[in-house]
């Protein structure tokens, strides 16, 4: 099937053929009167000698002046009629382009609709497992079994959500208590007090607050690019108790 595009080009084109070719057909036209003109006066002067030239110049005159007849109805006709081709031709690339422009625009709001769910959803996401008893539990009790039990909880969590890269449980000093991929990410043990989201996430008001933190490549996490979402785990996991740490989430 024929690109549209394609369809106007060969309509520009038929009509710039056929005008040009009208145009050759006048020229010559033109010429062929002037030479019968000029026959008719050489005639004229050779006298009787000349009157059976004078009938054939007579008759190219006739012809000349049908041609030209022809010619001046087939441009009107022919080039009005390729004229509304070309508008037709170039008013449906007019409406196509209308249409795919109206299409990318609704899938780009659409993009941006999924885009910002998504998002919220990632938001709602930390402030909601920053209450997990788990996470809670990791943080107050401070002991072995509290954080190997935490890290199996974000191993869960990870096997669920394939958006996650890591979930990181880091005390109020900056140190890793437990993450969810001990056995691929080894940074239980690491500080982290002085990156901005950890200091970001123990500034937050309350446990409705959390801070996201820019893309960026972490060699802690095998140089990934990832986005970081984090907040403050508050004591008892209520939303207004004092912050005891914070929990990082890891987008892939």
């Amino acid at each position: 099937m024929s690109n549209p595009q394609e369809i106007v080009e060969l309509a520009h084109r038929v009509k710039k053929l056929a005008t040009n070719k009208i145009s050759d057909i006048d020229d010559i036209n033109r010429e062929t009167a002037f030479l019968a003109l000029n026959a008719l006066i050489e005639a004229a002067r050779a006298g009787d000698a000349g009157k059976g030239f004078a009938v054939v110049a007579n008759q190219v005159k006739h012809v000349s002046t049908r041609i030209s007849d022809i010619t001046t109805v087939l441009n009107k006709e022919l080039a009005g009629s390729l004229s509304k081709l070309t508008e037709l031709a170039d008013g449906m690339i007019e409406r196509l382009r209308s249409h795919e422009g109206q299409r990318c625009t609704d899938l780009a709001l659409n993009m941006i609709d999924i885009i910002d769910r998504n998002l919220y959803e990632r938001s709602c996401d930390v402030r909601w497992r920053a209450t997990d008893s788990a996470v809670v539990d990791c943080i107050a009790n401070r002991n072995a079994a509290a954080q190997e039990y935490a890290s199996r909880r974000l191993s869960v969590i990870l096997d669920s959500y394939t958006v996650y890269l890591d979930l990181w449980i880091v005390d109020a000093g900056g140190t890793v208590m437990a993450n969810g991929r001990p056995g691929t990410y080894p940074v239980i043990g690491k500080n982290f007090a002085n990156e901005r989201w950890f200091m970001d996430a123990m500034k937050t008001a309350s446990g409705s607050d959390f801070v996201v933190a820019d893309v960026e490549a972490l060699p802690q996490l095998g140089g990934a690019h990832v986005a970081t979402y984090a907040t403050a785990i508050r004591e008892r996991g209520a939303v207004d108790g004092q912050p005891v740490g914070a929990l990082i989430i890891f987008f892939d």
